[in-house]
This record gives structure tokens, sequence and C-alpha cells, in this order.
């Protein structure tokens, strides 16, 4: 994909997400704080998504890893969500959530990065 084309979307899905979480999230202190959080997960995690695809869809064959980070990602972001003091925090889930895509993307590419330079060798 394009460099270009996958910053847009990134932005795109970065800014979707974000307003999403700011119209449904009563106003307080913290939340202007959470919802930078959001927008700059999101971005550079969805673009480093779009640069190895394979991290969340895999190539043929089942994708237990894909699998295992689905089921501890809706774990963890249900806990966060009713673990937060004073009751459900939306976007503090969401934060939650996009911090452990962003990881699992990230190690993803890491690894690629790692391989790639050691193919080089």
């Amino acid at each position: 994909m394009h460099r270009a084309l996958r910053y847009a979307i990134a932005l795109l899905v970065a800014a979707v997400v974000t307003g999403g979480v700011a119209l449904v999230t009563p106003f307080s202190a913290n939340r202007a704080l959470l919802l930078v959080g959001i927008a700059q997960v999101y971005g550079v995690g969805t673009a480093i998504l779009l640069r190895y695809p394979s991290a969340m869809w895999g190539s043929g064959g089942g994708n237990w890893v894909s699998a295992a980070f689905g089921g501890v990602t809706t774990f963890g972001t249900l806990s966060l969500l009713q673990g937060i003091d004073g009751g459900e925090n939306l976007a503090a889930a969401a934060l939650g959530w996009g911090l452990v895509a962003f990881g699992f993307v990230a190690g993803v590419a890491y690894e690629r990065e790692e391989s790639a330079e050691d193919g080089d060798r």
C-alpha cells in the first residue's frame, strides 16, 4: 500500500475512533487527555497494521496468535472498563484496547524488521 494512502487511512481511523468516543463519553477532567492518547495510539497503530497486514489477518491456515490476541484484548478491555474508579469509563477502555493492539502490531513489525535484517547479513 502506498505510504500516503496508509497514513491517510490511519488518520481517518484515529479521527473516527476518537470522535466516536468523544460523542458517547461525558465530559470530565481527564477526558481530553484520554482522547489525545486514543488519537495517537489508533493513528500510529493503524499505520503499522496497514504496513504489516499479516499481523492481524495472517497468511493461510489457522492464525492462533490473532485468536489469542482477540481473546486477551477483549478480556483486558472489559476488565479495564469495569475497573475504573467512579464507574464505567469508555474512553479509558478504548485507550486500553488501543494500547494492546498497538503493542501487538508493533511487536510483529519489530519481529519482521529483525528477520529482514538477519536475512541481509
